[in-house]
């Protein structure tokens, strides 16, 4: 059976600008290479610099690869009104008429989609109200807060039903309430069967919300999967609670480092790096007469992994 054809894919791509007097090309990407299946949310992860916008910007025809090729719906991007009403987009720093109101605004976006007077009318309100600004359409943009132009931002992308929605760091400046109805959004999404493809520097909104992670650093993909396939079985440590507890003379003794233990009360917690080492921790304290009390393997997260990564690569480039 042959695979679905992917709805955005990147193949090599590079980008250079000229950068000082001289105006020497510095390289934002080199070689980026991945591929976006049809209703999936796949997060675009990476530190501030990586190359995220410059990415989002090629796949939206806002600027051309020096090298490679961008598709989307099997498209090269370019120009191409056929597929530009398919996608929703929101940039990381949306610009707005401040003196147009939100329903003007939303009216004007309308009309760029090719959407009818009576259409966009309908579907602006029911937008509005979906990402928290009902009662504000008619307040001019300028009196907007940072996270009311965010909502705004989010609205004019959602308001002609697109397939394929890019969003860049959409949970910018949004309270925890607005980042949790963001996050809700996009899952409602998904569930209608629209594919989205976000960028963030926030590991939690990643986390919580993808089904495939692309892990970005200088420009490279460093690596990329499902949460559970990044994460794995990977151990951080084996936490081992004891009570009552030994002294720390007593640990010192058994070669047990004062930096792997605490103490709260009469309570003793050490974290062992690894299951054989916790097992050998936990034959000797308890051998003191200390009773144990759990033994807890505390398992990767995502921000370890993504640690790992750009730690590496931070070394590694020097």
């Amino acid at each position: 059976m042959i695979p679905p054809e992917p709805v955005i894919e990147a193949i090599g791509l590079r980008k250079a600008y000229p950068s000082g007097f001289w105006r020497r090309p510095a390289t934002v990407l080199h070689g980026l290479s991945f591929s976006i299946r049809r209703n999936e949310i796949v997060g675009f992860l990476g530190p501030n610099g990586a190359g995220k916008t410059t990415t989002i910007k090629l796949l939206n025809g806002l600027a051309f690869p020096t090298a490679g090729t961008a598709k989307v719906f099997g498209l090269p991007v370019g120009r191409r009104t056929e597929f530009r009403r398919r996608i929703g987009f929101m940039p990381e720093q949306p610009y707005f008429y401040d003196y147009l109101t939100g329903e003007e605004f939303l009216r004007l976006c309308g009309r760029l989609y090719g959407l009818g007077g009576r259409e966009t009318e309908r579907r602006s309100r029911a937008i509005l109200a979906r990402v928290g600004l009902e009662g504000a359409g008619r307040i001019s943009i300028r009196k907007y807060s940072k996270g009311m132009m965010q909502r705004l931002g989010l609205a004019q992308a959602l308001l002609h039903d697109p397939e394929l929605v890019i969003l860049d760091e959409p949970m910018s400046g949004l309270d925890p309430m607005g980042r949790m109805e963001v996050r809700a959004l996009i899952q409602e999404l998904r569930a209608a069967g629209k594919t989205v493809f976000f960028s963030s520097h926030i590991i939690s909104d990643v986390e919580a919300l993808c089904d495939r992670i692309l892990l970005v650093n200088r420009g490279r993909l460093v690596a990329e999967g499902s949460l559970d396939g990044l994460v794995g079985d990977g151990l951080r440590y084996v936490e081992i609670l004891f009570s009552p507890a030994p002294s720390r003379e007593q640990l010192a003794f058994l070669g047990i480092p004062s930096e792997a233990a605490r103490f709260q009360g009469n309570l003793l917690i050490l974290e062992a790096r690894s299951h054989e080492e916790g097992n050998a921790w936990l034959a000797a304290v308890t051998g003191l007469g200390a009773g144990l009390r759990s033994y807890q393997p505390v398992k990767k997260r995502l921000e370890d992994i993504y640690v790992e990564h750009i730690g590496r690569e931070t070394d590694g480039d020097g």
